[in-house]
């Protein structure tokens, strides 16, 4: 018997969940923008949130800093015969164990060589040299000086373990697999010589954090003030003496996460300090380990997969996977500031994120076929914009209205109905619809929501039922590429010979109640109100103005991208207040001669100036097809003043 449909899904979900469980470490791992989030969520909590040790004074540092270079004849190599004496000092102190991390891999003075070669062989003390290889720079003179040099004392390679991503020193080295002899890490072989017990491979390195930002974790002396301190700072302590200085050997730790590159490195020698301290008294970073990080990412994309099966709305399952995220990361967090493992939190917040993409694809077929089916029956009749509204929400199907802020669009194409009846209705038919289809498709890729077309006009507005706070841009935007569109194609040959008349434009934004309005039967998604009534008004103006285009100020003002040029106060028949209006300019147009002298024009009639006249004329004789141009200065011609202008016919 096979599965039912219920069984199926369980197993594909349980097969989703491990299969993301299993990924994501792995990609956590090796993709370096999810390795480096990682890192970084580490470090801060090790540096911010691990519980506080106290300063451990089990490791001394003696450091070489640049007071103690100014003591000294020469800078670099280090003065040995100093060396020399600093050991015999600190080797009368009966440490446990002493760590010299400074590379001897060249000669310097003959004497001085041998004095301290002769001092160190004469050291009650355990004494670990650092050494290096090709690995660390050092050349093959270098290298085989150095082998020369240490030959027959305790060793330990000063190698730090730098993370492949940022360089940040994360680990304990413990030893070096591919070397014969196989020689232990500096770290290591410094706490074997102070009696401690060792780990055998490398571990995690545990800063001590928080207060290490405000106190050193260990006491650190100065090399040259050595000779001077109590024997008892030293006596029965583990020894590191190495460099602290600004430019040299200095290595990123986690504490960059919070101070920065510059000040979250430390000397090499430091951090050998914070390595052989946690050796020295057992500390480990608690760790999850690859099995337990495998089992939290495939509980968390279990939890994905758990909240995309949910019946909740898109917004309502994306907040959920933030609030889950948060909650994950908070515990994650506070799981370490109170002694508990460092979880990693980037791995298994992909195995969320990716597992709850997937389950929400494998359950949202059916809702995407219906959306489809609802995208197909209407988007050939209605605009996009109503269409993705109702597929997000078919309830919206039902009548009913708001009150909003609109930007309304008429269109109206000259002599029409004298085309219809001098043109054969197949060329008429063919000429119209593309036309239309041109027109139509200038508006949806303006945002624009079509309100309806009649014979050849197209009604459409903008901001609703969407919010578009640039409403009145898209609009303008939209007038001006129809308008380029109508011309070019009243150009056409078939447009051409069919006496294609040109294409008046009127836009006003303004409060209109938009909705569905009609009855059970039919009904239409349209806008009511004087806004909408006024701009099919600025539509029918174009004619006696001479324009193409005329837009409301309220429009305008939103337009800010869009030069215009002042067209007046235009109250039109049956209303006893004006409109003011404006006519938008192509960038090409809006800089030309012409157009300047018709500002000039247009202010002196402004202000009733007499020679507002010959300013008109002037506009004219610069372009003698500006209509309203030649318009305002009939207007003068006929007696006429001022900018208010009552239009007779509608």
């Amino acid at each position: 018997m096979g599965l039912s449909a219920k069984a199926k899904n369980t197993v594909i979900l349980s097969a989703i969940a491990v299969v993301c469980g299993l990924g994501a470490p792995l990609l956590a791992e090796f993709l370096p923008f999810a390795r480096a989030a990682e890192n970084w969520s580490a470090d801060i909590r090790q540096v911010l949130l691990a519980p506080h040790r106290p300063a451990n004074d089990d490791v001394v540092v003696v450091a070489i800093t640049e007071e103690t270079l100014a003591t000294l004849p020469y800078r670099s190599p280090i003065d040995r015969a100093f060396l020399a004496q600093l050991l015999v000092r600190l080797d009368a102190a009966r440490p446990r164990a002493i760590g010299i991390d400074i590379l001897f891999d060249q000669p310097t003075e003959a004497e001085k060589d041998t004095r301290l070669r002769a001092t160190l062989a004469a050291m009650s003390t355990p004494v670990v040299l650092a050494v290096g290889g090709h690995a660390g720079g050092l050349t093959e003179g270098q290298v085989a000086y150095l082998e020369h040099f240490v030959s027959g004392f305790e060793t330990g390679l000063a190698n730090l373990v730098t993370d492949r991503v940022d360089g940040t020193v994360r680990h304990i080295f413990a030893s070096h697999s591919n070397d014969a002899d196989k020689r232990s890490g500096f770290d290591i072989a410094v706490a074997r010589a102070a009696g401690a017990e060792v780990p055998a491979t490398s571990v995690a390195l545990a800063y001590r954090g928080r207060k290490a930002l405000d106190e050193p974790a260990f006491p650190i002396f100065p090399a040259h003030a050595a000779a001077h301190l109590p024997a008892s700072w030293f006596e029965d302590k583990v020894i590191l003496i190495g460099a602290d200085l600004p430019l040299i050997d200095r290595h990123r730790t986690p504490f960059a996460a919070v101070l920065g590159s510059s000040a979250g490195s430390l000397p090499g020698v430091f951090i050998h300090a914070h390595g052989l301290t946690q050796i020295l008294q057992r500390w480990t970073l608690p760790t999850l380990g690859p099995v337990g990080g495998v089992v939290l990412a495939i509980a968390l994309a279990a939890a994905g997969i758990g909240l995309a099966i949910t019946d909740w709305a898109v917004p309502a399952k994306i907040g959920s996977f933030v609030v889950t995220s948060i909650v994950f990361w908070t515990g994650a967090f506070s799981l370490f500031r109170f002694g508990g493992p460092l979880i990693p939190v980037v791995a298994p917040s992909f195995a969320l994120a990716v597992a709850g993409a997937i389950g929400t694809a494998h359950f949202g077929r059916r809702a995407r076929q219906e959306k489809k089916f609802i995208r197909e029956a209407f988007s050939r009749y209605i605009s996009p914009a109503i269409v993705n509204q109702l597929v997000e929400d078919p309830s919206q199907l039902s009548l009913g209205g708001e009150r909003r802020e609109v930007t309304y669009l008429f269109t109206d194409l000259a002599g029409f109905t004298s085309l219809v009846e001098r043109t054969e209705p197949r060329i008429v038919v063919a000429l119209i619809n593309e036309y239309l289809d041109g027109m139509c498709r200038i508006a949806f890729e303006h945002g624009a929501t079509l309100d309806k077309i009649v014979g050849d006009a197209v009604v459409a507005f903008f901001n609703a039922p969407v919010e578009q706070p640039n409403h009145r841009e898209r609009a303008v935007a939209c007038a001006l590429r129809m308008d380029a569109f109508a011309e070019a194609f009243r150009a056409s040959p078939l447009a051409r010979d069919a006496g294609l008349g040109e294409t008046r434009i009127g836009i006003n934004s303004g409060p209109a109640v938009v909705g569905n309005f009609g009855g059970e039967m039919f009904f239409d998604y349209t806008g009511q109100g004087d806004t909408v009534n006024a701009a099919a008004r600025l539509e029918s103006v174009n004619k006696q103005l001479g324009t193409r285009i005329c837009v409301g100020a309220a429009a305008a003002s939103g337009a800010r991208s869009v030069k215009f040029r002042p067209v007046g106060c235009l109250v039109v028949k049956g209303k006893s207040e004006g409109i003011d209006a404006f006519e938008p300019l192509t960038d090409q147009r809006a800089f030309t001669a012409a157009i300047a002298a018709y500002h000039t024009a247009f202010d002196a009639l402004r202000r009733g100036a007499p020679d507002a006249r010959a300013a008109f004329a002037r506009v004219l004789e610069l372009d003698p097809d500006d209509g309203l141009a030649a318009f305002h200065l009939k207007r003068l011609e006929n007696g006429d003043t001022g900018v208010t202008v009552v239009l007779a016919e509608k």
